[in-house]
């Protein structure tokens, strides 16, 4: 058998180098994916006990966070599953032929995309374009974005504890109310549903700030400002 020509054993070197990179990323993506599942299990027990502790002690605490909840209305573990179990790692390798001797034996020069120190970005050959077409006009700005509609803002006292009562209507869906209270902390409302908001031991008399802020989109805000009464 003929000895193999440069060209031919970096076609063998480049082909080997790729099918170890994919054998890697293909590993990862499935330890990765298995990883979300296991998430996703955990925290569809999390939700079952916050629906329990809502049930028992009659609150409204949210159940999960809007990402979980996202992924679980999507059936990602279901879809991740089905994905997985359709192929086996290394069930895609095949073992290349002979390279064909080509290029008069001699390498191909080196590129960047190989990882080949001082190569070069392979540059695809220029198509001929068509002439370029007149400017179109300038299509209106899009309208505005709806502002967040306040349905509710209430308070309450019992035993000596205040409450908050805050729903409210957002573009996408779901608003963030900051707590009044503990800044930083949020809850989360969805359109159409009032949430509950534990105050603590204040005055009557105090004033308190909500703030509220679409969740996809935290530049459309509102605010609203509320005194304790009993």
């Amino acid at each position: 058998m003929p000895a193999k020509t440069a060209y031919q054993k970096q076609a063998d070197k480049r082909t080997k180098d790729a099918l170890r990179l994919r054998a890697r990323y293909d590993a990862r993506a499935r330890k990765y994916a298995g990883y979300l599942m296991a998430a996703l299990v955990g925290a569809d027990d999390a939700r079952a006990r916050l629906d329990r502790v809502n049930l028992l002690y009659g609150v409204d605490i949210s159940t999960e966070t809007i990402l979980i909840h996202d992924l679980r209305t999507a059936d990602t573990v279901g879809l991740l599953g089905g994905l997985l179990g359709q192929s086996v790692p290394g069930e895609e390798v095949q073992l290349p032929g002979p390279t064909v001797d080509g290029n008069g034996g001699l390498a191909l020069g080196a590129e960047l995309l190989f990882g080949e120190i001082g190569g070069s970005v392979p540059v695809s050959p220029t198509p001929t374009l068509p002439p370029t077409p007149p400017p179109t006009p300038t299509p209106p700005p899009p309208p505005a974005p709806s502002p967040i509609e306040v349905t509710e803002l209430r308070v309450e006292l019992s035993e000596g504890s205040w409450s908050l009562w805050v729903g409210a209507n957002s573009p996408s869906g779901s608003t963030l109310v900051e707590h009044p209270v503990y800044a930083g902390e949020f809850i989360t409302c969805y359109n159409g549903r009032s949430r509950f908001i534990g105050l603590g031991a204040k005055s009557a008399g105090d004033e308190l700030v909500v703030k509220f802020a679409d969740a996809a989109d935290s530049t459309i805000t509102t605010t609203r400002t509320i005194t304790l009464e009993a």
